[in-house]
């Protein structure tokens, strides 16, 4: 069906390639906009009709046309960091280093910057590698490491995957944070044998006593402001996302986003998420579902609330206990299969609550023990609610039992990936298979599994976490689950493919889950999402044909111009 009014440009000569909501697709050699919307698709012949005396016609020289993309988990606003800190990433695996080899890597580049910023009161940094520590008896690096470099002003370190922040006795004294202090129940707060806190803290509500007491600690508005310009410039609009679901933000950054929308600086839509403490009282929900209608406009929204299931490293949470050496070589018992933080009465009746108000529940759940106490949760629901219509969806899913992968698929629960983190490297290879053993490892990221299940699957990049958060490179890992040319540890780890064949999926499945899949899972489908009459004028032109493009070079892609609400918004230099 096409509307009577004369096209703005008429795009031809291209694939225009797109996935609808039922997993049909379709290849068009021609698409026609008119302002901010679609108004027809088919071929050159059949749109000329639409084409008026200012029509502008696009020669896409066989070139595909997809979707503007969609980043279903990732923290956008996070990108400050990148701005406003300094650097710790780059220190890389090596199994000849020792535990005092890599602190000094770290105390390096500590040294190096405040040699650059003598006069700074606060020393941010971010992308240390908790990982790097966990083989080690000693476990994580300590306050004292950065006393060493700095001492008379405040340090604080995030690592790359946002669970762990490093101190130094500085910022432990400005924070009011000792002995006294008390640990949030799903949080690690690491201590001495005296009970003195040693510096580390791990998950959102431990380092909360850091960013809430520490004068500075978080961004502000503007600086929020300035790194998501930086990200829609940089990564978003350059990967070609017009939607983003930023997997929970402060205050300062919803603040930001608004204030962006409302100047007609934010060139994509977003989506966001409260955050759920099992430490505050259950009044933190009655104050979600009074604010859910404050930010409800297209281009901004918060609907949802985010929870942590389990942690990371050690607050895995596992069905059966992590590999015995390894926690012998810790000093830990045999039979620690990582904490719960929350009990299955607490998630039962808080998900029926939340369900039950209209707002959606995006889950953090890494290992199988987290996503079975989700699913049993959203299964005790389900007693009462239609549990599909909120459209609740669980996050990262390294580890999950199939039991649990088809009841997600039964109730219509979104399985929101990350098809990046599928690959053998040193992580998986080497710590992964120290800490879970190689068939676990081999168990990991089940995409396949999902999608026989009949799981909807939507995909994203937890960026800054992943850099780059290129969607290309996930489309690439989903189809072949082997290491990117892109990837530093290439050459160690090419051709070695992690799972089993049938977990590889299609082209079509990954460019469904990077659009119309994200774009449901933000309730965005009937706008967005997928190449359609009446819909928003949001599409990426690629620098070739997608469809032609061998699985293993897709990470290669480019993308020429990102366009959204029919106005271009990135075009390639």
């Amino acid at each position: 069906m096409r509307e009577e009014r004369n096209a703005d440009r008429i795009l031809k000569n291209g694939s225009i390639y797109t996935v609808d909501l039922e997993g049909n697709q379709f290849e068009y050699e021609a698409m026609a906009v008119a302002g901010e919307k679609i108004i027809a698709l088919g071929r050159s012949s059949e749109l000329a009709a639409l084409a008026g005396p200012d029509t502008e016609w696009m020669d896409l020289d066989g070139n595909t046309v997809l979707p503007g993309l969609s980043d279903s988990h990732l923290h956008a606003s996070m990108t400050t960091e990148l701005l406003f800190d300094f650097s710790l990433r780059g220190v890389e695996f090596d199994p000849d280093r020792t535990r005092a080899d890599y602190i000094r890597a770290y105390q390096e580049m500590l040294r190096a910057y405040r040699a650059e910023q003598p006069e700074a009161k606060l020393i941010r940094g971010m992308g240390w590698n908790p990982v790097l520590f966990v083989a080690f008896a000693q476990g994580q690096p300590q306050a004292q490491d950065l006393d060493e470099v700095v001492s008379d002003v405040p340090v604080m370190l995030r690592s790359f995957d946002h669970h762990y922040l490093w101190v130094n006795s500085k910022a432990l004294e400005l924070a009011g944070i000792d002995r006294q202090t008390e640990t949030p129940r799903n949080g690690v707060v690491e201590r001495d044998e005296a009970g003195n806190p040693t510096g580390i803290f791990q998950e959102t509500t431990a380092m909360d006593l850091l960013i809430r007491n520490l004068p500075g600690a978080d961004y502000t508005v503007e600086e929020y402001k300035a790194g998501i310009r930086f990200y829609q410039e940089e990564f978003g609009s350059k990967y070609g996302n017009t939607l983003i679901f930023d997997a929970y933000c402060s205050e300062n950054a919803r603040q930001a986003y608004r204030e962006l929308e409302e100047s007609g600086d934010l060139h994509m839509r977003v989506k966001t998420s409260f955050c759920a403490d099992p430490s505050l009282p259950e009044a933190q929900f009655n104050e979600m579902i009074r604010n859910k209608g404050k930010y409800c406009s297209e281009g901004f929204g918060i609907r949802t609330v985010k929870f942590f299931i389990d942690g990371s490293g050690l607050s895995f949470y596992l069905k059966e206990p992590f590999e015995k050496e390894w926690l012998a070589g810790l000093g830990m018992k045999e039979g620690y299969r990582g904490y719960i933080q929350w009990t299955q009465e607490e998630l039962n009746e808080t998900f029926l609550k939340l369900d039950t108000e209209g707002l959606q529940i995006h889950l953090h759940c890494m290992t199988d023990g987290a996503v079975k106490m989700a699913v049993d949760a959203f299964e005790y629901v389900s007693n009462f609610n239609d549990v599909s219509k909120n459209r609740h969806t669980i996050t990262h899913l390294m580890l999950a039992d199939e039991r649990d992968i088809e009841r997600m698929a039964k109730m219509g629960i979104i399985a929101a990936i990350q098809p990046m983190w599928a690959i053998a490297d040193s992580m998986s290879e080497q710590n992964g298979i120290a800490m879970l053993g190689k068939e676990r490892i081999q168990n990991t990221y089940r995409f396949g599994a999902m999608r026989k299940a009949g799981c909807r699957i939507s995909c994203g990049t937890d960026f800054p976490v992943t850099i780059p958060p290129s969607p290309f490179i996930g489309m690439g890992t989903g189809m072949t689950r082997t290491i990117t040319p892109a990837h530093p540890e290439y050459e160690t780890y090419k051709g070695l493919s992690l799972g089993a064949e049938e977990e590889k999926v299609s082209l079509k499945e990954m460019v469904e889950g990077y659009t119309i899949s994200s774009a449901y899972q933000c309730f965005l489908e009937d706008i967005t999402g997928s190449l359609e009459t009446g819909k928003s004028a949001d599409f990426v032109i690629l620098d070739r044909n997608i469809r032609e493009t061998k699985p293993e070079e897709l990470g290669n892609i480019q993308v020429k111009q990102t366009w959204f609400k029919g106005k271009v918004v990135y075009r390639k230099k």
